[in-house]
C-alpha cells in the first residue's frame, strides 16, 4: 500500500470512530468515568500484584473495595448535608423573588430612570405583560419537554450506580493486557512513534489527575468550611461544588464567587461587611491555590497556554457536551502531546 493510500485510510478510520464517538455519546458516561477511575487506581494495583505477590484479581479487588468504601463513606456524611442545603435553597426562592420584587428591583428601575430610560417601577404588571407571559410560557413548554425525557438522567444513574463498578473491576483486571493488545495492533511502522506518545501522555497526566484531585478536595473543605463559618446561606452547598469544580478552569471559581455573592446579597441587603468577607474567602482561597497547592501538587505537568486551555473548553463542551467540559482538560492536554510531538518531528525534518 502507498503512502497516500495509507495516510488515507488511517484518516477514513479515524473519521469513522470519531463520527461513532459523537453518535453514542449519550451513553458514554459509565464508560468515561470508568475508564478515568480505573487509569487511577491501576498503580495501586500494580503495586499490589508486583511488591505484595498478590494475583491481579485479588488485587484489584481490594483496590476497588477501598475506594468504593471510601466513596461510599464520604457520600453518607455529605449527601445529606448536601441535600438539606439543596432543599433550603429550593424553599428560599419565592422568598428571594419577594426580595427582587419589593426591593432590588424598584432600586434598579430608580437608577435606570436617572439615566433616562423609561420602565415600570411596579414588577407585577411587568410580569403579567404579554411579552413576559410568552416568556414564561416557553419556558414552561421547554420545562414540561425536558421533564419527558427524565427517564434517560434516571437510566444514566442507574447505571453510574450499577454498572460503573463492574466496569472498573474489569479495566483494573485487564489494564496491562488492553494495553498490550492495543500495541499489538499496531502497525509496526507507527509503533514506536505511538508508544512514545503514549508515554509523554501517560507523563503529562499521571500526575496531574492526582494532584488535581488532591487540590479539589482541600478547596471543598476549606470553601465548605469558611462559608459556613462567617454565616452564608447554603454556604456548605457553595463551598463544596465550588471546591469540586476547581479542576474546570475558572468556571469553578467564578460560578462559585457569583452564587455567594447572590446569596449573600439576598441575605444581608448590601451590607458591605458581610459582603468583603464573602470576597476575602475566595480571594485567599485563589492565593492559596495559585500560589501554594497547584505549584506544589501540579507543578507545570501539564503546561497548557491559558488561551489553549479556554479553547479546549469551548471545543470538547461543543462536542461532547457536559462530559466535554470534565475532561475537558486532560483532552486539551492529549491534543497538545500530539501536536507537540508531531511538530517536533517536523521541525527536525524540514526546519532544522
Amino acid at each position: 500500500m502507498q503512502t497516500k493510500e495509507k495516510i488515507f485510510a488511517t484518516a477514513l478510520v479515524l473519521a469513522i470512530f470519531c463520527g461513532f464517538i459523537y453518535l453514542v455519546k449519550s451513553v458514554l458516561t459509565p464508560f468515561i468515568y470508568s475508564l478515568i477511575i480505573a487509569y487511577f487506581l491501576d498503580p495501586l494495583v500494580d503495586y499490589l500484584a508486583t511488591k505484595h505477590k498478590l494475583s491481579r484479581i485479588t488485587a484489584t479487588s481490594l483496590i476497588l473495595g477501598l475506594f468504593l468504601s471510601i466513596f461510599i463513606s464520604l457520600s453518607a456524611v455529605l449527601l445529606p448535608i448536601i441535600y438539606i442545603q439543596a432543599t433550603d435553597l429550593v424553599s428560599a426562592l419565592p422568598r428571594y423573588l419577594q426580595i427582587i420584587t419589593q426591593d432590588f428591583y424598584p432600586k434598579i428601575i430608580g437608577v435606570l430612570n436617572g439615566f433616562g430610560v423609561s420602565l415600570d417601577s411596579d414588577f407585577s404588571q411587568l410580569m403579567n405583560s404579554e411579552k413576559s407571559n410568552s416568556y414564561f410560557a416557553d419556558l414552561s413548554q421547554n420545562f414540561f419537554s425536558n421533564a419527558l425525557s427524565s427517564s434517560a438522567t434516571f437510566i444514566n444513574i442507574l447505571s453510574l450506580i450499577f454498572i460503573t463498578p463492574i466496569l472498573i473491576f474489569y479495566l483494573l483486571k485487564d489494564w496491562d493486557i488492553l494495553i498490550k493488545n492495543t500495541y499489538e495492533f499496531l502497525p509496526k511502522s507507527i509503533a514506536p512513534s505511538a508508544k512514545e506518545i503514549a508515554r509523554e501522555i501517560h507523563k503529562t497526566l499521571a500526575g496531574y489527575v492526582r494532584g488535581q484531585f488532591n487540590v479539589c478536595f482541600i478547596l471543598a473543605i476549606f470553601y465548605s468550611i469558611s462559608l459556613s463559618l462567617i454565616g452564608l446561606n447554603f454556604g456548605f452547598l457553595i463551598g463544596f461544588l465550588t471546591g469540586i469544580l476547581a479542576f474546570i478552569p475558572y468556571v469553578g471559581m467564578l460560578s462559585g464567587t457569583i452564587a455567594a455573592l447572590v446569596v449573600a446579597l439576598f441575605q444581608w441587603g448590601f451590607d458591605f461587611k458581610e459582603l468583603a468577607l464573602v470576597g476575602t474567602v475566595f480571594l485567599v482561597a485563589q492565593l492559596v491555590e495559585s500560589n501554594f497547592l497547584t505549584p506544589k501538587m501540579i507543578g507545570k505537568k501539564i503546561g497548557l497556554h491559558p488561551v489553549w486551555m479556554i479553547f479546549g473548553l469551548f471545543f470538547f463542551g461543543s462536542l461532547l457536551g457536559f462530559i466535554g467540559v470534565l475532561i475537558a482538560v486532560p483532552l486539551t492536554a492529549i491534543c497538545s502531546v500530539v501536536i507537540k510531538y508531531f511538530a517536533l518531528k517536523y521541525k527536525k525534518k524540514f526546519v532544522l
